[in-house]
């Protein structure tokens, strides 16, 4: 007799419940009926799983039950307990093995979303509309990695920069994972991530944004700017949304290092931007500048701030001056 148990091993259990959740939900495409028939296939155990899970889903218990309840003639109260009594414990492991899965859920969901992906080079820029209308503005140097779920909208922000402008969807929450430094929530409007090597900055355009990490929560509303440096979310400040910003080929900086501003600017640049010295990295620098060449920008800069630039194979180098 075929064991239909829900403890068997971890994968088959989870890939069971995947499985019976999206054939609950619709039909699935010719092509990932074809995939679940070749899992039912590979293992005898899988067969088993899933009628398992299948079953509890779509058990008449549970109608039963409920319709027993919602008979409220006095007449019938011993009916429906007679029926109550009968169904409960094929009701009890139905609701057991539903709960399981819907605890389950977000990450079963998370799983089954088709992953994508997008990148850029250095001095690349690019636009991408994703499938729920969500459109994304990336900067040069840029990763991103999206799935998009029935339930919920994930984003990774693992190099660069990119602005965002989030569809509404009030049933599908959109979050996005700055490296591993920060979280940001929304549900419809548009704010840009920086990420650097020490500093995720998220800037509000429209709408409310939460900016969650190790050390605490804003919310930001337009207008709005906050960093997360090194793990710690540092106070907020002010900026004119209206302003052209990086997308119009503008930088505007406000007491960042130059080593944050190299980073910046190596995004826009054929070559990457580097510093050899810490005390030269760690020098501030403020002003709105051009992007649409950086060297040239740099060697301004470097006059006024104390250092050179040097081409250096596929790089360029900034070094203080002698």
């Amino acid at each position: 007799m075929a064991d239909h148990s829900t403890n068997g091993p971890p994968d088959v259990a989870e890939e069971a419940a995947r499985w019976a959740l999206r054939r609950a939900d619709a039909p699935l495409p010719p092509a990932e009926e074809a995939a679940f028939q070749a899992w039912l296939a590979a293992d005898p155990r899988h067969r088993d799983r899933y009628q398992a899970l299948a079953t509890t889903l779509g058990d008449p218990a549970l109608a039963e039950a409920l319709a027993a309840l919602d008979a409220s003639a006095p007449g019938r109260s011993a009916t429906r307990t007679a029926v109550v009594a009968r169904v409960l414990p094929r009701l009890a492991l139905a609701a057991c093995a539903v709960a399981a899965m819907v605890m389950a859920w977000p990450t079963l969901d998370r799983a089954l979303a088709t992953p994508l992906r997008y990148e850029t080079a250095n001095g690349q820029g690019r636009s991408v509309a994703l499938p729920d209308g969500t459109r994304l503005d990336l900067n040069g140097d840029t990763v991103v990695e999206a799935r998009l779920g029935h339930g919920h909208r994930w984003l990774t922000l693992s190099r660069g920069e990119a602005f965002f402008d989030v569809a509404h969807d009030s049933d599908r929450p959109f979050e996005i994972q700055a490296g591993d430094r920060a979280a940001i929530t929304v549900l419809g409007t548009a704010f840009d991530i920086d990420l650097t090597r020490d500093v995720v900055e998220l800037s509000v355009y429209r709408g409310r944004v939460r900016l969650s990490a190790t050390g605490g929560r804003r919310e930001l509303t337009a207008g709005q700017r906050a960093d997360v440096h090194n793990g710690q979310l540092q106070a907020m400040a002010d900026f004119n949304p209206t302003a052209e910003d990086w997308r119009q080929g503008w930088l505007e900086t406000e007491g960042v290092t130059l080593g944050r501003l190299a980073e910046r600017l190596s995004r826009r640049s054929a070559v990457p931007i580097v510093l050899t010295d810490s005390r030269l990295a760690a020098r501030q620098i403020s002003g709105r500048f051009r992007l649409d060449d950086p060297a040239r920008l740099l060697g301004t800069l470097g006059r006024v701030h104390g250092f050179t630039v040097e081409r250096d194979a596929d790089r360029l180098v900034l070094q203080p001056t002698a």
